[in-house]
């Protein structure tokens, strides 16, 4: 008997400690923390009194076994209550409570009066100690907790089965087991031997039941399963499912999309519900490694979709369907191939639209709640790419805001803020044309008014990007000037965000120090002079002394644009033609040198005379094939490498896991796709390094 309550003690604290663990991790309701600490702490109890070698020890240990008895039932029902979507009031939650502790008040005289057990005394039964006892009238009391409230969970699980169609059925039935359990041990221990308490059993696997419930419950919370890849919109439709296409949850947005999942029943499987053929071969393709892109369209609406898988720990358990809706851009793109439109006419059109759609955007603007960190530098590389010329732009300035603040005493938590916000702060300028921000002459009075609003446009693309407004308010005002006559609000002197006031130098100073579509980078005296001239009218002066103070000391010059030419490429094919294509795609981009070789060991031999910064490499040559080079190359060199094939059916998660292949182009050339491959690779490396 003694090894008996001893295991039981000890599973139940195993059990209490997994479940601490995983509190540590991830969300825990806090009802299953505290049920399975009361169990434990009861089941502790019981063994105290198995061990108890006088009265007082062992009435000691049964007040500890009461824990369970007087709170478990009350928390399991607020536990339903919260599976189940019903609300509790605060007053009706502190009633049963305050009851609770008034019987668990009477149980604290237990050895004290007679009036929740007239008398106690001890029995031995085999090696362990039973207290015996005559209850007194105070334990009616008692009754009302055990069966009331078992009475009313096994109404509400009843209910529940039978309409709640958005509750799991997994964690309905877990808790109808723990009830059935409950009711048929404490009748069989009574039954059998009423000197043994089954209790502590069923504490054990009532324990277990909460774990995996606990261990469960975050596949059917929506909002959870989202906010892993990206806060959740309401433009945005989701839908998720376990392994086996059962059917998990989905947001408003999906059920409008596809109409049926109104009837889907969280744990039944989706093949039944009416419309969803098409997601259900979305996922098997998914789940068979088919990575292709998905699209879905309406008569009059057009979705990118996306799957992404739900892990636990190392293993998929379901999947998370996106749908994005690309509606007006994808009718524009059917009408461009309709009419073969020229470039100026799209250009033109957009550009007709925006007027028309700024209140919508700003409409869908104010749905943005929050962006990932890791897209900050992706977002900034997407502005910076509309002007080559002009490559890092953004994160020169992000990198000298940060020396400002730094040299301002600021923390490194305010610095890497501030470098955030100088990423994005010419987030706007997605919204200008490229034509307007690459013209190499002067701007008209029109041009220069639709460059003005990209501060605007900002604030409002990123004012929902993190808990605080920094990002979006430096985004907003970095081209206010301190003597009150910059855009877009006119503000002057320190009624200017710091943070504005900080990137507004450091945006003023990189311009002068990096190459333009009409000019190379400015001397550095010159540099210098413009903002010593701008002190107290453009720029705040103790910012400006101390972007003064940061060239004095830059002696070499070495903060401005790096030169972005000669960056160069390595072409390797047995056929020389393919050479010579890759050779013309890339001869109208200054930036480049194309040097090319007509097999693996010439390839090799190069390498060991120049260094590169891409190599293209084709996958099927003779001699030594594509994969045989790579393999040397990644002997010494660490340059990325992108494979040129026709060959559809290669599995380049293989080839990229084992041979270290950054990227691949299929034959034959798109001539677009080689550019924006090649300049992203070599963009990468250069962020990288």
């Amino acid at each position: 008997m003694i090894y008996y309550y001893l295991i039981t003690a000890l599973l139940t604290g195993i059990s209490l400690i997994a479940l601490v663990l995983r509190f540590e991790k991830s969300k825990v309701n806090l009802y299953f923390l505290l049920l399975v600490l009361l169990l434990a702490l009861s089941n502790g109890g019981y063994l105290s009194i198995a061990l108890a070698t006088n009265v007082n020890e062992a009435v000691l240990a049964n007040k500890i076994c009461y824990l369970g008895g007087c709170f478990t039932p009350p928390l399991i029902l607020l536990l339903i209550c919260t599976i189940c979507n019903y609300h509790v009031p605060s007053w009706l939650k502190i009633g049963m409570f305050l009851y609770s502790f008034t019987v668990y008040g009477m149980v604290l005289t237990i050895g004290i009066n007679g009036f929740y057990y007239e008398s106690v005394y001890l029995e031995k039964y085999g090696n362990a100690t039973v207290l015996g006892h005559t209850y007194g009238p105070g334990h009616g009391f008692f009754y009302v907790i055990l069966y009331g409230y078992m009475a009313i969970q096994i109404v509400l699980l009843s209910y529940s089965i039978i309409k709640k169609k958005k509750v799991s059925r997994k964690n309905l039935w877990a808790l109808v087991v723990v009830e059935v359990l409950s009711v048929i041990l404490f009748i069989a221990g009574r039954m059998i031997n009423p000197a043994i308490e089954i209790m502590p059993l069923v504490y054990v696997l009532s324990s277990w039941i909460f774990f995996y419930m606990c261990r469960n419950g975050m596949m059917y919370n929506i909002e959870d399963s989202i906010s892993t890849s990206l806060k959740k919109q309401e433009t945005y439709g989701y839908i998720l499912v376990d392994t086996r296409l059962n059917y998990l949850g989905c947001n408003d947005a999906a059920v409008k999309i596809f109409p049926g999942l109104s009837e889907g029943v969280v744990d039944r499987t989706i093949k039944n519900i009416p419309g969803l053929e098409i997601v259900i071969e979305w996922i098997n393709a998914y789940a068979e490694g088919k990575d292709e892109k998905i699209t879905y369209e309406t008569e009059s609406r057009h979705f990118e979709c996306q799957i992404d898988p739900l892990i636990r720990g190392k293993k998929v358990h379901g999947y998370m369907l996106e749908l994005r809706e690309d509606t007006d851009n994808w009718k524009y793109m059917k009408l461009l191939a309709t009419h073969n439109l020229q470039l100026e006419e799209f250009q033109r059109e957009l550009e007709n639209k925006v007027d028309e759609q700024t209140e919508e955007l700003q409409m869908q603007q104010k749905r943005i709640r929050e962006l990932f960190v890791k897209t900050v530098t992706a977002l900034s590389e997407a502005v910076d790419a509309k002007d080559r010329y002009t490559s890092g732009h953004s994160r020169r300035v992000a990198e000298y805001s940060r020396m400002i603040a730094a040299r301002l005493g600021k923390d490194k938590e305010e610095q890497d803020e501030i470098y955030r916000a100088g990423l994005l702060h010419d987030m706007g300028k997605i919204r200008v044309p490229a034509e307007i921000i690459n013209k190499p002459g002067k701007l008209t009075d029109d041009e220069y008014n639709i460059i003005k609003i990209h501060p605007v446009t900002g604030y409002h693309i990123l004012k929902g990007i993190s808990e605080n407004s920094t990002i979006a308010v430096a985004a907003r005002y970095h081209h206010e000037r301190y003597d009150g006559k910059g855009y877009p609000n006119g503000l002057s002197g320190e009624k200017i965000p710091e943070v504005a006031r900080i990137l507004g130098v450091a945006d003023a100073y990189d311009a002068m120090a990096s190459n333009r579509s009409y000019r190379n980078a400015l001397p550095q005296e010159v540099v210098r002079a413009e903002i010593e001239k701008g002190m107290g009218t453009q720029f705040d002066p103790k910012i400006a002394s101390i972007m003064l103070q940061m060239i004095d000391e830059d002696k070499n010059y070495s903060m401005k644009q790096k030169d972005s030419k000669n960056k160069k490429i390595l072409t390797v094919d047995d056929e020389a033609i393919n050479n010579k294509i890759v050779a013309h795609i890339m001869s109208d981009e200054p930036m480049y040198e194309v040097v090319s070789a007509m097999s693996g060991k010439e390839a090799l031999d190069i390498l060991e005379q120049q260094s590169f910064d891409l190599i293209l490499l084709d996958l099927k040559m003779p001699q030594m094939d594509g994969l045989e080079t790579l393999k040397r190359i990644r002997e010494k060199w660490q340059t990325p490498v992108v494979f040129m094939t026709s060959d559809k059916t290669l599995d380049f998660s293989v080839v990229s896991s084992e041979y270290g292949c950054d990227e691949q182009i299929t034959k034959p050339f798109l001539p677009l796709l080689v550019k924006e491959v090649v300049y992203n690779m070599t963009e990468k490396n250069t962020i990288e390094n």
